[in-house]
Protein backbone atom coordinates (compact mmCIF):
# COMPACT_ATOMS: atom_id res chain seq x y z
CA UNK A 1 0.00 0.00 0.00
CA UNK A 2 1.15 3.56 -0.70
CA UNK A 3 1.15 5.77 2.40
CA UNK A 4 1.77 9.51 2.45
CA UNK A 5 3.26 10.89 5.67
CA UNK A 6 3.04 14.68 5.93
CA UNK A 7 5.06 16.87 8.27
CA UNK A 8 5.47 20.62 8.52
CA UNK A 9 7.39 23.35 10.26
CA UNK A 10 10.04 22.34 12.75
CA UNK A 11 12.14 19.17 12.96
CA UNK A 12 10.37 18.09 16.17
CA UNK A 13 7.12 17.83 14.17
CA UNK A 14 8.83 15.16 12.09
CA UNK A 15 10.35 13.31 15.06
CA UNK A 16 6.98 12.12 16.37
CA UNK A 17 6.14 10.55 13.00
CA UNK A 18 9.42 8.72 12.39
CA UNK A 19 8.70 5.54 14.42
CA UNK A 20 5.34 5.18 12.62
CA UNK A 21 6.89 5.71 9.20
CA UNK A 22 9.61 3.18 10.02
CA UNK A 23 7.00 0.63 11.15
CA UNK A 24 4.94 1.05 7.99
CA UNK A 25 8.02 0.84 5.78
CA UNK A 26 9.24 -2.29 7.59
CA UNK A 27 5.79 -3.84 7.05
CA UNK A 28 6.38 -3.53 3.31
CA UNK A 29 4.42 -0.39 2.50
CA UNK A 30 5.58 2.30 0.08
CA UNK A 31 6.06 5.32 2.37
CA UNK A 32 6.81 8.85 1.18
CA UNK A 33 7.26 11.81 3.52
CA UNK A 34 6.01 15.16 2.22
CA UNK A 35 7.77 18.02 3.97
CA UNK A 36 8.80 21.65 3.58
CA UNK A 37 12.00 21.93 1.56
CA UNK A 38 14.14 22.84 4.58
CA UNK A 39 13.29 19.49 6.24
CA UNK A 40 14.41 17.36 3.30
CA UNK A 41 17.75 16.40 4.87
CA UNK A 42 16.06 15.62 8.19
CA UNK A 43 13.75 13.16 6.43
CA UNK A 44 16.44 11.49 4.33
CA UNK A 45 18.71 11.42 7.39
CA UNK A 46 16.36 8.94 9.09
CA UNK A 47 16.24 6.69 6.05
CA UNK A 48 12.92 7.81 4.59
CA UNK A 49 12.04 9.10 1.12
CA UNK A 50 11.41 12.87 1.16
CA UNK A 51 9.03 14.77 -1.11
CA UNK A 52 9.72 18.52 -0.76
CA UNK A 53 6.53 20.54 -1.19
CA UNK A 54 5.92 24.28 -1.09
CA UNK A 55 8.27 27.16 -0.55
CA UNK A 56 11.32 27.04 1.69
CA UNK A 57 10.35 28.79 4.93
CA UNK A 58 12.28 29.45 8.13
CA UNK A 59 10.00 28.24 10.91
CA UNK A 60 11.42 30.56 13.56
CA UNK A 61 10.82 33.56 11.30
CA UNK A 62 7.27 32.50 10.45
CA UNK A 63 6.48 31.66 14.09
CA UNK A 64 7.76 34.95 15.54
CA UNK A 65 4.79 36.75 17.07
CA UNK A 66 2.51 33.74 16.49
CA UNK A 67 3.14 31.86 19.74
CA UNK A 68 1.51 33.12 22.91
CA UNK A 69 3.90 33.61 25.84
CA UNK A 70 1.47 32.91 28.67
CA UNK A 71 -1.45 30.54 29.14
CA UNK A 72 -3.99 32.84 30.78
CA UNK A 73 -3.82 35.56 28.10
CA UNK A 74 -3.10 33.56 24.96
CA UNK A 75 -4.18 36.21 22.44
CA UNK A 76 -4.37 40.00 22.34
CA UNK A 77 -7.60 41.57 23.50
CA UNK A 78 -10.24 41.33 20.78
CA UNK A 79 -8.79 38.24 19.07
CA UNK A 80 -10.97 35.14 19.25
CA UNK A 81 -8.37 32.52 18.34
CA UNK A 82 -4.68 31.79 18.90
CA UNK A 83 -2.76 33.63 16.19
CA UNK A 84 -0.98 30.48 15.06
CA UNK A 85 -4.19 29.07 13.53
CA UNK A 86 -5.73 32.24 12.11
CA UNK A 87 -5.36 33.27 8.49
CA UNK A 88 -1.70 34.22 8.10
CA UNK A 89 -0.76 32.32 11.26
CA UNK A 90 2.06 29.81 11.23
CA UNK A 91 -0.12 26.70 10.74
CA UNK A 92 -2.13 28.40 8.00
CA UNK A 93 0.99 29.79 6.30
CA UNK A 94 2.58 26.35 6.03
CA UNK A 95 -0.66 24.80 4.79
CA UNK A 96 -1.10 27.47 2.13
CA UNK A 97 2.42 27.05 0.73
CA UNK A 98 2.43 23.24 0.88
CA UNK A 99 -1.04 22.41 -0.47
CA UNK A 100 -0.65 22.92 -4.24
CA UNK A 101 2.39 20.62 -4.42
CA UNK A 102 0.98 18.27 -1.80
CA UNK A 103 -2.32 17.67 -3.59
CA UNK A 104 -0.62 17.44 -6.99
CA UNK A 105 1.80 14.81 -5.69
CA UNK A 106 -1.02 12.95 -3.98
CA UNK A 107 -3.03 12.79 -7.18
CA UNK A 108 -0.05 11.17 -8.88
CA UNK A 109 1.07 8.94 -5.98
CA UNK A 110 -2.52 7.89 -5.08
CA UNK A 111 -1.92 6.96 -1.42
CA UNK A 112 -4.37 4.80 0.48
CA UNK A 113 -3.74 6.73 3.70
CA UNK A 114 -2.40 10.10 4.90
CA UNK A 115 -0.53 10.13 8.22
CA UNK A 116 0.20 13.45 9.92
CA UNK A 117 0.78 15.13 13.26
CA UNK A 118 -1.62 17.46 15.05
CA UNK A 119 -2.23 21.03 13.83
CA UNK A 120 -1.13 20.05 10.30
CA UNK A 121 -3.89 21.84 8.40
CA UNK A 122 -2.36 21.12 4.99
CA UNK A 123 -2.35 17.36 5.54
CA UNK A 124 -5.96 17.36 6.73
CA UNK A 125 -7.11 19.33 3.67
CA UNK A 126 -5.04 17.16 1.32
CA UNK A 127 -6.55 13.94 2.72
CA UNK A 128 -10.04 15.33 2.11
CA UNK A 129 -9.11 16.48 -1.40
CA UNK A 130 -7.64 13.07 -2.22
CA UNK A 131 -10.60 11.23 -0.76
CA UNK A 132 -8.57 9.00 1.55
CA UNK A 133 -8.65 8.46 5.32
CA UNK A 134 -6.27 10.44 7.48
CA UNK A 135 -4.56 9.36 10.67
CA UNK A 136 -3.60 12.07 13.15
CA UNK A 137 -0.65 11.23 15.40
CA UNK A 138 -0.68 13.18 18.66
CA UNK A 139 2.54 14.58 20.14
CA UNK A 140 1.35 13.88 23.67
CA UNK A 141 -1.52 15.43 25.66
CA UNK A 142 -4.01 16.66 23.05
CA UNK A 143 -3.41 20.40 22.83
CA UNK A 144 -6.22 21.03 20.34
CA UNK A 145 -6.47 24.62 19.17
CA UNK A 146 -9.86 26.15 18.36
CA UNK A 147 -10.25 27.10 14.72
CA UNK A 148 -12.69 29.06 12.60
CA UNK A 149 -13.34 26.46 9.92
CA UNK A 150 -14.91 28.81 7.39
CA UNK A 151 -12.38 31.62 7.71
CA UNK A 152 -9.26 29.47 8.01
CA UNK A 153 -10.09 26.29 6.11
CA UNK A 154 -12.33 27.78 3.44
CA UNK A 155 -9.56 29.45 1.38
CA UNK A 156 -7.37 26.35 1.80
CA UNK A 157 -9.93 23.67 0.97
CA UNK A 158 -12.37 25.18 -1.51
CA UNK A 159 -9.90 25.32 -4.46
CA UNK A 160 -9.86 21.50 -4.25
CA UNK A 161 -13.64 21.13 -4.14
CA UNK A 162 -13.73 20.45 -0.39
CA UNK A 163 -16.06 22.24 2.01
CA UNK A 164 -14.59 23.21 5.40
CA UNK A 165 -16.80 20.76 7.37
CA UNK A 166 -15.36 17.92 5.28
CA UNK A 167 -11.80 18.52 6.52
CA UNK A 168 -11.04 15.92 9.24
CA UNK A 169 -9.03 18.02 11.69
CA UNK A 170 -8.94 15.17 14.22
CA UNK A 171 -8.38 12.60 11.49
CA UNK A 172 -10.43 9.61 10.49
CA UNK A 173 -8.52 8.09 13.39
CA UNK A 174 -6.24 9.53 16.07
CA UNK A 175 -3.24 7.59 17.35
CA UNK A 176 -2.87 8.46 21.02
CA UNK A 177 0.61 7.93 22.52
CA UNK A 178 -0.24 9.45 25.88
CA UNK A 179 -1.14 7.08 28.76
CA UNK A 180 -3.58 8.08 31.49
CA UNK A 181 -3.56 10.03 33.72
CA UNK A 182 -1.48 12.33 31.47
CA UNK A 183 -3.97 12.45 28.59
CA UNK A 184 -7.18 14.49 28.44
CA UNK A 185 -10.48 13.15 27.02
CA UNK A 186 -10.25 12.82 23.22
CA UNK A 187 -12.87 13.57 20.59
CA UNK A 188 -13.49 11.19 17.74
CA UNK A 189 -12.18 7.68 17.07
CA UNK A 190 -8.80 7.05 18.66
CA UNK A 191 -6.47 4.16 19.33
CA UNK A 192 -3.68 3.84 21.92
CA UNK A 193 -0.10 3.44 20.76
CA UNK A 194 3.21 3.35 22.59
CA UNK A 195 5.31 6.50 22.51
CA UNK A 196 8.65 5.48 21.02
CA UNK A 197 11.08 8.39 21.41
CA UNK A 198 12.96 9.66 18.39
CA UNK A 199 15.08 12.76 18.97
CA UNK A 200 17.06 12.96 15.75
CA UNK A 201 20.64 11.88 15.14
CA UNK A 202 21.93 9.80 18.03
CA UNK A 203 25.53 8.96 18.95
CA UNK A 204 26.19 7.29 22.31
CA UNK A 205 29.21 8.93 24.00
CA UNK A 206 31.60 6.82 26.06
CA UNK A 207 30.63 8.45 29.35
CA UNK A 208 27.03 7.25 28.87
CA UNK A 209 28.03 3.59 28.51
CA UNK A 210 27.63 2.85 32.20
CA UNK A 211 25.79 4.03 35.31
CA UNK A 212 26.33 7.50 36.74
CA UNK A 213 28.23 7.68 40.05
CA UNK A 214 25.74 10.23 41.45
CA UNK A 215 22.27 11.47 40.43
CA UNK A 216 22.31 12.73 36.85
CA UNK A 217 20.02 15.58 35.73
CA UNK A 218 19.42 16.63 32.13
CA UNK A 219 19.13 20.37 31.37
CA UNK A 220 17.33 21.16 28.11
CA UNK A 221 16.47 24.46 26.46
CA UNK A 222 14.65 22.87 23.52
CA UNK A 223 15.53 23.49 19.88
CA UNK A 224 13.17 26.33 18.96
CA UNK A 225 12.19 28.43 21.98
CA UNK A 226 15.54 30.22 22.46
CA UNK A 227 15.33 31.41 18.83
CA UNK A 228 11.92 32.91 19.59
CA UNK A 229 13.06 34.62 22.79
CA UNK A 230 11.43 32.07 25.10
CA UNK A 231 14.40 30.30 26.66
CA UNK A 232 13.32 28.19 29.62
CA UNK A 233 16.01 29.55 31.95
CA UNK A 234 18.95 31.90 32.02
CA UNK A 235 21.83 29.63 31.17
CA UNK A 236 24.68 31.35 33.00
CA UNK A 237 22.98 32.13 36.31
CA UNK A 238 21.04 28.87 36.53
CA UNK A 239 24.08 26.70 35.89
CA UNK A 240 26.01 28.68 38.51
CA UNK A 241 23.21 28.12 41.04
CA UNK A 242 23.44 24.34 40.53
CA UNK A 243 27.18 24.19 41.19
CA UNK A 244 26.98 23.08 44.82
CA UNK A 245 24.39 20.30 44.38
CA UNK A 246 25.69 16.75 44.70
CA UNK A 247 24.54 15.79 41.22
CA UNK A 248 25.87 15.59 37.69
CA UNK A 249 24.16 17.95 35.24
CA UNK A 250 24.17 17.38 31.49
CA UNK A 251 23.48 20.49 29.43
CA UNK A 252 22.13 19.56 25.99
CA UNK A 253 22.43 23.15 24.73
CA UNK A 254 25.51 25.11 23.76
CA UNK A 255 27.01 27.09 26.69
CA UNK A 256 27.15 30.83 26.24
CA UNK A 257 30.32 32.16 24.58
CA UNK A 258 33.10 32.27 27.15
CA UNK A 259 31.00 30.56 29.81
CA UNK A 260 32.97 28.37 32.22
CA UNK A 261 30.88 25.48 33.46
CA UNK A 262 31.11 24.23 37.06
CA UNK A 263 32.81 20.83 37.54
CA UNK A 264 29.46 19.09 38.01
CA UNK A 265 28.03 20.36 34.68
CA UNK A 266 28.85 18.61 31.41
CA UNK A 267 28.06 20.17 28.03
CA UNK A 268 26.63 17.73 25.48
CA UNK A 269 24.98 19.91 22.80
CA UNK A 270 22.48 18.02 20.69
CA UNK A 271 22.71 14.76 22.63
CA UNK A 272 19.55 12.77 21.87
CA UNK A 273 17.27 12.66 24.90
CA UNK A 274 16.29 9.04 24.33
CA UNK A 275 19.93 8.12 24.98
CA UNK A 276 20.44 10.45 27.93
CA UNK A 277 17.22 10.32 29.94
CA UNK A 278 17.26 6.60 30.86
CA UNK A 279 20.35 7.37 32.97
CA UNK A 280 18.84 10.42 34.69
CA UNK A 281 17.19 11.01 38.04
CA UNK A 282 15.39 14.11 36.69
CA UNK A 283 15.10 16.36 33.66
CA UNK A 284 14.69 20.15 33.57
CA UNK A 285 13.08 21.44 30.38
CA UNK A 286 10.69 23.90 28.78
CA UNK A 287 7.70 21.55 28.43
CA UNK A 288 7.78 20.77 24.72
CA UNK A 289 5.90 17.62 23.81
CA UNK A 290 8.98 15.76 22.60
CA UNK A 291 10.93 16.14 25.83
CA UNK A 292 7.83 15.65 27.99
CA UNK A 293 6.93 12.37 26.32
CA UNK A 294 10.52 11.11 26.10
CA UNK A 295 10.76 11.61 29.87
CA UNK A 296 7.49 9.67 30.25
CA UNK A 297 8.84 6.81 28.12
CA UNK A 298 12.05 6.75 30.18
CA UNK A 299 10.34 7.00 33.59
CA UNK A 300 12.09 10.22 34.60
CA UNK A 301 10.61 12.87 36.97
CA UNK A 302 10.33 16.29 35.34
CA UNK A 303 10.77 19.93 36.28
CA UNK A 304 9.04 22.00 33.62
CA UNK A 305 9.71 25.72 33.14
CA UNK A 306 6.91 26.62 30.68
CA UNK A 307 6.92 29.82 28.64
CA UNK A 308 4.25 29.38 25.93
CA UNK A 309 0.74 27.94 25.67
CA UNK A 310 1.28 24.25 24.94
CA UNK A 311 4.14 24.11 27.44
CA UNK A 312 1.84 25.36 30.20
CA UNK A 313 -0.67 22.70 29.17
CA UNK A 314 1.94 19.93 29.24
CA UNK A 315 3.23 21.16 32.60
CA UNK A 316 -0.28 21.02 34.07
CA UNK A 317 -0.69 17.44 32.87
CA UNK A 318 2.71 16.38 34.27
CA UNK A 319 1.86 17.89 37.66
CA UNK A 320 -1.63 16.31 37.60
CA UNK A 321 -0.08 12.91 36.84
CA UNK A 322 2.25 13.28 39.84
CA UNK A 323 5.43 12.81 37.77
CA UNK A 324 6.89 16.25 38.15
CA UNK A 325 6.59 19.87 39.11
CA UNK A 326 6.56 23.21 37.30
CA UNK A 327 7.78 26.77 37.77
CA UNK A 328 6.21 29.49 35.61
CA UNK A 329 8.49 32.19 34.21
CA UNK A 330 7.88 34.66 37.02
CA UNK A 331 9.01 32.10 39.61
CA UNK A 332 11.79 30.39 37.65
CA UNK A 333 14.67 32.14 39.39
CA UNK A 334 17.98 30.26 39.61
CA UNK A 335 17.60 29.61 43.34
CA UNK A 336 14.04 28.34 42.85
CA UNK A 337 15.18 26.02 40.06
CA UNK A 338 17.99 24.75 42.29
CA UNK A 339 15.58 24.01 45.15
CA UNK A 340 13.09 22.32 42.82
CA UNK A 341 15.79 20.10 41.31
CA UNK A 342 17.06 19.15 44.75
CA UNK A 343 13.54 18.22 45.86
CA UNK A 344 12.82 16.27 42.71
CA UNK A 345 15.95 14.14 42.96
CA UNK A 346 15.05 13.09 46.49
CA UNK A 347 11.31 12.54 45.96
CA UNK A 348 10.47 8.80 45.98
CA UNK A 349 6.77 9.46 45.28
CA UNK A 350 7.40 11.24 41.99
CA UNK A 351 10.01 8.65 41.03
CA UNK A 352 7.46 5.88 41.68
CA UNK A 353 4.78 7.76 39.72
CA UNK A 354 7.17 8.25 36.80
CA UNK A 355 7.99 4.53 36.85
CA UNK A 356 4.29 3.61 36.79
CA UNK A 357 3.67 5.97 33.86
CA UNK A 358 6.60 4.43 31.96
CA UNK A 359 5.14 0.99 32.56
CA UNK A 360 1.77 2.17 31.23
CA UNK A 361 3.49 3.46 28.10
CA UNK A 362 5.41 0.19 27.71
CA UNK A 363 2.13 -1.76 27.90
CA UNK A 364 0.62 0.07 24.94
CA UNK A 365 0.96 -1.47 21.45
CA UNK A 366 4.12 -0.44 19.61
CA UNK A 367 3.80 1.38 16.25
CA UNK A 368 4.56 -1.89 14.47
CA UNK A 369 1.57 -3.48 16.18
CA UNK A 370 -0.92 -0.92 14.82
CA UNK A 371 0.19 -1.02 11.18
CA UNK A 372 -2.32 -3.78 10.41
CA UNK A 373 -5.14 -1.67 11.82
CA UNK A 374 -4.06 1.31 9.70
CA UNK A 375 -4.02 -0.69 6.50
CA UNK A 376 -7.45 -2.16 7.28
CA UNK A 377 -8.69 1.38 7.88
CA UNK A 378 -7.40 2.42 4.47
CA UNK A 379 -9.20 -0.50 2.80
CA UNK A 380 -12.53 -0.10 4.57
CA UNK A 381 -12.98 3.64 5.27
CA UNK A 382 -15.61 5.44 3.16
CA UNK A 383 -13.94 7.24 0.24
CA UNK A 384 -15.04 10.74 -0.75
CA UNK A 385 -13.95 12.88 -3.69
CA UNK A 386 -11.90 10.01 -5.08
CA UNK A 387 -12.61 11.16 -8.61
CA UNK A 388 -10.70 14.36 -7.89
CA UNK A 389 -7.71 12.32 -6.77
CA UNK A 390 -7.60 10.65 -10.17
CA UNK A 391 -8.14 13.69 -12.41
Amino acid sequence: MRILVVTWGWRSHLNHLVPHAWALRAAGHDVRVACPADLTEAVTGVGLAAVPVGARLDFATVATGQIAPIRDDPVPAGDALPRSVTVGGVAHTYAATMLPDLVAFGRWFRPGLVLHEQNNLGAAVAAAALGVPSVRVLWGPDFALPIDRDAVLGPLAEPYGVAPPEVPLTGTLTLDPCPPPLQVPLAGPHRPVRFVPHNGAAVLPRWLRGPADRPRVALSQGTLMPRLGFAAFDLRTTVAALADLDAEFVLTAEPEPGQVLPPNVRAAPGLAHHLLLPTCAAVVHQGGAGTTMTAVACGVPQLILPRVGDQHFNAERVVAAGVGTALPAERARPDAIRDAVSGLIGDPLRRAAATRLRQRNDARPAPAEVTGHLTRLARTAPVRHLERAHD
